[in-house]
């Protein structure tokens, strides 16, 4: 086996590249993605994440949901982010499920992020 060149590992870095926006060959326009790291776990994540399966299902969205480790803001976890086409990504913390609901209302819904849970480094319209 030969020795790997820098360029290499360039070509794998792009191809393995996690972003925080939806790709362009994704077929949704929104997705929503519950935080999952050790600490968010240990914060209550899993229960938010059955919540948003539950109440998008509830509700007949077409949006999927998934999950992801840890972002490195572990004091601010249980994390979601609402990730829109076009659009940064939106970040909410110190979600529980009771404000679950509130969220895919105001801002799955209604287009309008819920401004009492976003974290400080999002901008909002």
């Amino acid at each position: 086996m030969g020795k790997i060149k820098i360029e290499d590992l360039k070509k794998i870095k792009e191809s393995t590249k996690v972003t925080g926006e939806i790709r362009p060959s994704d077929d949704k326009a929104i997705k929503v993605v519950v935080h999952l790291g050790t600490c968010g776990v240990a914060s209550g994540a899993q229960p938010v994440l059955d919540a948003m399966v539950k109440v998008i299902g509830e509700k007949k969205l077409d949006i999927p949901v998934g999950q992801s480790g840890c972002i490195g803001i572990c004091d601010r976890e249980p994390i979601v982010t609402v990730l829109k086409k076009g659009e940064a990504p939106v970040r909410y913390g110190k979600v529980t499920p009771e404000v679950v609901g509130q969220i895919i209302e105001s801002h799955l819904i209604n287009g309008k992020p819920l401004k009492e849970y976003l974290l400080a480094n999002v901008a909002v319209k």
